[in-house]
């Protein structure tokens, strides 16, 4: 099981900041019940009013308190240690990749990283059910890689695919995997369910600090990724907490529609739900499309979610989407393949990679001053700093 969640970034500070935090509970499945001061339908849209503490004013101090260190840019990069020796060439990489825009993106980082570790990558396309997930494990075995790496899918869908592939002796890594993974054969883990809590708590509190004790949101999860349950069951303890004059409506996202009928089924529920005004997305790229379909449908509401692409990056530049809490994906998805190589030559992953520790910060139109198509990364350099720990430079 992965170790518990540590920001390097801030040191005791923050540790104990975030300690004060960690009030937050497991949900069994995507549907979860209606807490008491929010009306909550994972498994479709319902609208919802506050409970009998609805009386009790927002602790917006407490929320502006949560966010003030994932508002300016963090300072510690996740991996200090070297190689103990550079990883030989031309070993095979495979990386089972997830149906989501962000997945395609994470593929083309980890292709990076493969790459200036001397090694060969292959993507195979996992998709989001359990027959394009066992039929990418088994082509990925037909392959005969040395390691195969994967995202945000729950594991459950590639049936024993994963467990042949580590009786193999493949050193299997995964990112940002909800759940306990030794079952399905995953060697590690990096980024587990402690992120995702966190990153729920985390968009709560940019929904109390924004809108106060009037807070009127909605919550768009997608089943489909496994960081979505736990991201939205912590969303919901943090308003409960923070703002229980706040309400919350949840509606799910079929990963399948975005880039396509998703912002149809946004705009649709928001004009339905006028009072709704601060949408919040357990993923961004279902915000794809999104700022001129508003603009079509008369509406004006405040955008927030994680992990946004390039796409949602010039969005929020142009005034078209507000705010987006992003994961320095250059940075973690290259750590992933650290770790893979650290695996592979015998070693365990590092400390600092076995905690979870990795950059993440919100952004807003006055952030984004880099070339959007190019992402974001609080590192800019970080290919010459894994070089030189990976002993290639």
């Amino acid at each position: 099981m992965l170790a518990k969640f540590s920001d390097p970034r801030r040191g005791s500070a923050a540790r104990k900041r975030r300690s004060n935090r960690r009030d937050v509970w497991r949900i069994p499945a995507a549907c979860v019940s209606a807490l008491a001061v929010l009306s909550v339908a994972a498994c479709g849209s319902s609208s919802g009013s506050a409970g009998p503490e609805s009386g009790q004013p927002a602790n917006v101090a407490a929320a502006k308190a949560a966010l003030a260190d994932y508002t300016v840019p963090p300072t510690g990069f996740p991996v200090a240690d070297a190689l103990k020796q550079r990883l030989p060439a031309g070993k095979k990489f495979v990386y089972l990749q997830c149906s989501t825009p962000i997945c395609a993106a994470v593929g083309t980082f980890i292709k990076e990283a493969v790459t200036a570790l001397g090694g060969t990558l292959t993507v195979v396309n996992a998709g989001a059910t359990a027959q394009t997930a066992q039929a990418a494990a088994s082509s990925a075995d037909a392959l005969k890689p040395d390691a195969v790496l994967l995202g945000a899918i729950d594991p459950a869908l590639f049936g024993g695919g994963l467990k042949k592939l580590a009786g193999a002796g493949v050193k299997l890594v995964s990112l940002q995997i909800a759940k306990n993974v030794e079952p399905y054969g995953i060697t590690f883990n990096y980024l587990g369910e402690e992120l995702s809590r966190r990153n729920g708590k985390l968009l709560a509190d940019w929904v109390i600090a924004k809108k106060g004790a009037g807070a009127e949101a909605v919550f768009y999860s997608e089943p489909a990724l496994d960081i979505s349950a736990p991201m939205q069951k912590a969303f919901q303890d943090e308003m409960k907490k923070n703002c229980p004059s706040c309400t919350v409506r949840v509606v799910p996202i079929d990963v399948a529609t975005i880039g396509t009928t998703a912002p149809r089924t946004v705009v649709t529920d928001l004009q339905a739900h006028q009072d709704t005004k601060t949408a919040v997305f357990v993923s961004l790229s279902a915000a794809a499309g999104l700022p001129a379909a508003m603009k079509a449908g008369g509406l004006s509401v405040s955008t927030v979610g994680f992990g946004p692409t390039a796409g949602n990056l010039q969005d929020i530049k142009d005034g078209g989407l507000t705010a987006a809490l992003n994961i320095d994906f250059p940075v973690s998805t290259w750590t992933a393949v650290d770790a893979a190589a650290r695996l592979l030559q015998g070693a365990r992953p590092t400390a600092g990679e076995q905690a979870g520790e990795v950059p993440e910060q919100f952004l807003e139109r006055k952030d984004i001053t880099f070339d959007p198509t190019r992402g974001w990364s609080a590192f800019p350099d970080y290919a010459q700093r894994f070089a030189k720990l990976w002993q290639v430079s």
